[in-house]
């Protein structure tokens, strides 16, 4: 026995070590065999004892100090007494011509690394990659999919840059990815409900979702029982583009080309703090917003619109909050802002989905959350160059977006590394 040598576990349950075949620098060979003296039959449910003959299947694992590690598994074929069906043994250490570690760790570094990355790391190919993720996330979806979802997120996303858009559907109180749709019409989020059948949709109870008809008119159709909120960043969004209307109308000086600089600058420099809510600003903030609102009168105007607006949201209750409404109207009606008018009729035509802000169900949620996953499926997206293929898309999304800390947790032969 050579002087530097030592013995190691190869901490795999149920398998016997009968020799190393090859121990050099660059790769270890081990032949094990399973410690199991039975096997159940696959066609009657037998338990099986006799062996026909053995087979050998060579099998990946993880690598030993930079060292390729390979098992020979000496994989048993069984007789059924009762059938007298012959078939080859399973362990549930190995998967296909993997290690069951190996395999999560090739989830694992699939979440954050691009699949090419992956397969040249581990010395595989990129489409075995591709299909250990895709089952992987297959089951992992299905799971949580099957379980009740209270707080339903919609929101859209990007396969490739400005075009081809999935809809993404998440639990706004786990905070797992159920699915990614293709598109993002009507059609689309139809498709998930109709899967996912009456008695899951009856279980959602507020569904919030950004400013698109299909969606809503998805959710009146399938989910007319929920509380259907707005999300609050973009009908904020809306109305601060009231405001930017009235600066762009106020700042310009003379036609492009007349005079230099063709806009004011001062009031050009505000256009941030313009858009800021008023019990957000420093005194001295305040103060020099309040210099620049007296000199454009009509200004001042739209500012204070803004902030009756931005009250819809700041308000306790429903009723502080159709109270600012009216303040807003107020203002409205002297004329002096007709900027508004795209904004009144988009508080008009999404008042009611507005307003469940403050509806107890709902309890004052937002699509923050899913605003802040598909910033991860855009750096998810950044990393693989773009996507081509929803299905691929997906699979990767709902492993790189699991359940967050606290939630319960799928079931452990189905919870992603």
């Amino acid at each position: 026995m050579a002087p530097d040598t030592m013995q190691v576990r190869l901490h795999l349950r149920l398998i016997r070590v009968l020799e190393v075949a090859v121990d050099t620098l660059g790769e270890l060979v081990v032949v094990v065999v399973s410690t199991r003296s039975w096997s159940r039959c696959p066609h009657c449910g037998h338990r099986c004892r006799r062996v026909h003959d053995e087979r050998r299947r060579r099998v990946r694992d993880l690598p030993v100090s930079g060292r390729k590690v390979t098992l020979v598994w000496r994989r048993r074929r069984f007789v059924c007494d009762g059938c007298g069906e012959r078939h080859l043994e399973d362990h549930d250490e190995f998967e296909g011509r993997l290690t069951r570690r190996l395999t999560r760790c090739v989830v694992a570094d699939a979440k954050v690394m691009s699949l090419r990355a992956v397969a040249r790391r581990h010395g595989l190919s990129w489409s075995a990659v591709m299909d250990l993720v895709a089952s992987w996330s297959t089951l992992v979806g299905a799971h949580r999919r099957s379980l009740r979802c209270r707080v339903l997120l919609v929101d859209e996303t990007s396969m490739r840059r400005r075009h081809r858009y999935v809809t993404v559907l998440q639990n706004g109180e786990t905070g797992e990815v159920l699915a990614m749709v293709a598109h993002r019409n009507e059609a689309a989020l139809s498709g998930f409900f109709a899967a996912q059948g009456r008695r899951w949709c009856r279980g959602v109870k507020v569904v919030v979702t950004d400013g698109s008809k299909s969606y809503r008119s998805a959710v009146s159709h399938h989910l007319g029982h929920a509380t259907h909120g707005l999300d609050r960043f973009h009908v904020v969004r809306w109305f601060a583009a009231g405001v930017t209307l009235v600066r762009r109308e106020l700042q310009r000086r003379e036609p492009r080309g007349h005079v230099r600089p063709a806009f004011d600058p001062e009031l050009f420099r505000s256009r941030f703090a313009l858009l800021r809510r008023a019990d957000s600003m420093s005194e001295r903030d305040q103060r020099q917003l309040d210099d620049l609102l007296d000199r454009y009168p009509r200004m001042r105007v739209g500012w204070h619109a803004l902030q009756e607006l931005y009250g819809l949201y700041s308000a306790d209750d429903r009723d502080g909050a159709l109270a600012a409404l009216d303040r807003f109207t107020d203002l409205y009606a002297t004329g002096e802002i007709p900027e508004f008018a795209d904004v009144v009729k988009t508080v008009i035509a999404w008042s009611t989905e507005i307003l469940a802000f403050h509806d107890p169900a709902a309890g004052r949620i937002s699509n923050g959350r899913i605003e802040g996953t598909n910033n991860k499926l855009q750096v998810l997206r950044r990393v693989a160059h773009g996507f081509v293929n929803r299905a691929n898309f997906e699979a990767r999304g709902l492993l790189a977006c699991p359940a967050m800390r606290g939630s319960p947790l799928p079931n452990s032969a189905l919870a992603t590394p």
